[in-house]
């Protein structure tokens, strides 16, 4: 039996009169890499945006689970901003297509700051976790630089780790391969794949098949609303069968 950590039931998302968002249902599911995919405007951006909070849903609910509570749902729909901030602190990490990180602190700076704004971690194992996650992301010769000092390669695996920090039940990625180059991208997802194989929820966005390879569950956003599903194993490297699974499902999608 699956457990949902997040889901939204009957979300929709306006501006003005154009409606992004219909009525959509969706589980997200604790342990899942959970890939979004869709042609530009199909609101697949939108959909990651009102399920992480980011953005307000014109209607219906977003429910949350906490592994760290009794398992209780709390909804997030009409959350205040101090809570979202707590939420963002604690449970949610975040990955976008540019690493947004703090241009006067170095990336070592960066990625602690995540952990000392987190309830959960302290002093010293904000140090400690900084200095594994360094390692783990090969950022040892960059750790002191500014991230306009930073390739931008550099700069994404710091944005990964700062997101991964506090141990977060969720990390949402919006596109975070799209402003790298090949050799990093490929280590990018590397690294998404290391942490989801670690237990690590990821719900990414993505018009990058290469990069919804990574992931075991994928769905397909048209025209506002989920068409369909494709669940996938456990990524490895160089597994022929997936790619040609995902290819075939996309032609079924009309991609």
């Amino acid at each position: 039996m699956r457990e949902t950590v997040l889901k939204g039931r009957r979300l929709q998302k306006r501006y003005g009169k154009a409606e992004i968002i219909k009525e959509i249902d969706i589980d997200i599911y604790r342990g899942d890499f959970t890939v979004v995919m869709g042609t530009s405007g199909s609101g697949k951006s939108t959909l990651l945006h009102l399920l992480s909070g980011m953005d307000t849903v014109s209607g219906g609910e977003i429910g949350y689970v906490s592994g760290k509570s009794s398992g209780l749902e709390r909804s997030i729909t009409n959350a205040t901003e101090k809570e979202m901030a707590k939420l963002r602190a604690n449970d949610f990490g975040f990955v976008f297509q540019k690493a947004h990180l703090v241009s006067n602190l170095t990336l070592s700076e960066n990625i602690q700051m995540a952990g000392y704004i987190s309830d959960a971690l302290s002093e010293k194992e904000v140090k400690i976790r900084a200095d594994q996650y360094i390692q783990r992301m090969d950022l040892a010769a960059a750790k002191d630089r500014l991230p306009s000092e930073a390739s931008g390669g550099e700069a994404q695996r710091a944005a990964v780790a700062r997101a991964v920090m506090a141990e977060p039940e969720i990390v949402f990625a919006d596109e975070p391969t799209g402003a790298l180059n090949r050799a990093n991208t490929k280590a990018v997802l590397e690294l998404f794949a290391g942490i989801h194989a670690e237990g690590q929820t990821i719900l990414m966005v993505t018009h990058d098949r290469e990069a919804a390879l990574y992931g075991n569950r994928i769905l397909y956003l048209e025209d506002g609303r989920i068409r369909g599903e494709l669940c996938l194993s456990l990524y490895q490297d160089k597994d022929s069968g997936r790619k040609k699974k995902l290819e075939q499902w996309l032609v079924e999608m009309r991609w």
